[in-house]
């Protein structure tokens, strides 16, 4: 099997390559590094070496500095993970929308921040998706490049690629959260949740065989300043959401004062960016022989998604808690949207299953579908009537003047990375409550 990290360098490769070398299944696999930056490109290749050595696999490595380069070996699965300026470009999202009072608890994959995020990553995406379609348009594309499910969506509507998966660890941080709540490992936490990214609800919650809601329940009790706006929510449609009150509270108008100053804004983007430079800094200690093989056995707790589902795809059967696909009547809300489910994995496919929600919790997700389609169709098109539908949908925007002004700021501050809008598009916007 031949799998290709397309930004090799991302913080999701290290983890996906040892789930490589610990898995009986994928241990000889073909593994290709395409990364364009010469230094993170030495680094995950001598990387690769090192975690293939520690635990005795047989899988190769090939770096690689472009996806043209694939042509050479061809692949059966390729990992899109890549950004540009990622908490540069963040802060701006960020920080331009709350100068003009648009309270977006973290602008990155909802509100105004994260349409630009869309408008940005998009066509960055749609040009290697491209070029993966000329080496095999029958590969398996596994993406977490956030707006993950709108660059999902755009992937699947836009190049001739069908085996495209949107995917994401919010569903494992869920269970980390939970677990020292409820005074459970996680690895005995098994959930059903469906709904989209960052904002799914957690139909059955178990810890080894026996439903834990009231586990949950009493857990609560006890702490009643546990996440205050998933607490709401569960107290209002009876079930608990996924994955945290700031992932959630991207997408409601009502979220910002419910979530504490260090887990919003410019305090979570800082944090997040630490916390990145730490993984970075002990994967360093690692390759020099200061971190031991031990040390991943235990600080590990689940395997990279996507090569959990690789796995199960090459022979060892699951059931993969969250994946992101287009809607096939999985959950009610429209075909076609990207939506979060679990799905049968296994060398048949992938079967997504279908999970009932309450009619009323919909209702929020049935506007984020709408934005989703919007802004990812915007990105691809070039659209910037579709853009402004988007800004004057969105829920965080409280003012359609504020808003279209905060949008207009924000595209031009990321021109440079939007090579599908100019200076006339965001003209448009600024002129669009005269016109």
């Amino acid at each position: 099997m031949r799998i290709a990290f397309i930004g090799a360098g991302s913080i999701f490769t290290p983890l996906g390559l040892y789930t490589i070398a610990t898995s009986e299944v994928l241990r000889n696999a073909d593994v290709y590094l395409v990364e364009i930056d010469d230094e993170r490109r030495k680094f995950i290749t001598a990387l690769a070496e090192k975690i293939k050595k520690t635990f005795k696999a047989d899988f190769t490595v090939t770096p690689l500095e472009s996806v043209e380069g694939l042509k050479k070996y061809s692949i059966d699965y390729a990992v899109i993970s890549v950004e540009k300026e990622r908490y540069e470009r963040w802060r701006l999202d960020f920080e331009i929308p709350h100068k003009y009072g648009v309270m977006q608890v973290l602008g990155e994959n909802g509100g105004l921040g994260g349409l630009a995020h869309t408008l940005r990553v998009v066509p960055l995406v749609l040009e290697i998706a491209k070029r993966i379609e000329d080496v095999n348009r029958d590969a398996r594309v596994f993406i977490y490049s956030n707006p993950e499910p709108r660059v999902t969506y755009a992937v699947l509507n836009y190049t001739g690629l069908k085996n495209v998966y949107g995917l994401c660890t919010g569903y494992l941080e869920r269970k980390e959260m939970l677990a020292p709540l409820m005074k459970a490992d996680e690895r005995e936490i098994s959930l059903i949740a469906a709904g989209l990214n960052h904002f799914t609800w957690i139909k059955e919650l178990r810890v080894k065989d026996e439903d834990a809601y009231p586990r949950l329940d009493e857990a609560l009790r006890r702490r009643p300043d546990f996440e205050p706006l998933s607490q709401l929510l569960y107290r209002t449609y009876g079930l608990f959401p996924s994955p945290d009150d700031n992932h959630i509270g991207e997408y409601l108008n009502f979220a910002w004062h419910l979530i504490p100053e260090e887990r919003k804004g410019l305090k979570w983007i800082e944090r997040t960016k630490k916390e990145g430079d730490e993984v970075r800094r002990l994967l360093r200690l690692f390759l020099r022989g200061l971190v031991p093989k031990f040390a991943f056995n235990r600080f590990i707790k689940f395997p990279d998604v996507a090569m959990n589902v690789v796995e199960g795809l090459e022979g060892r059967g699951k059931l993969q808690e969250a994946i992101n696909v287009p809607n096939r009547g999985y959950i009610d809300l429209p075909e076609g949207t990207i939506v979060e489910v679990p799905a049968e994995v296994s060398p048949r496919g992938i079967k997504p299953l279908r999970v009932e929600l309450p009619r009323e919790a919909l209702v929020p997700l049935r506007v984020q579908a709408e934005i989703q389609r919007l802004s990812a169709e915007a990105a691809a098109e070039g659209n910037v009537e579709k853009v402004i539908k988007a800004v004057l949908l969105d829920p965080v925007v409280h003012d359609a003047e504020v808003g279209l002004k905060a949008m207009a700021e924000l595209m031009r501050a990321h021109l440079d990375m939007m090579p599908q809008f100019g200076e006339d598009d965001v003209e448009v916007i600024e002129g669009w409550l005269r016109a």
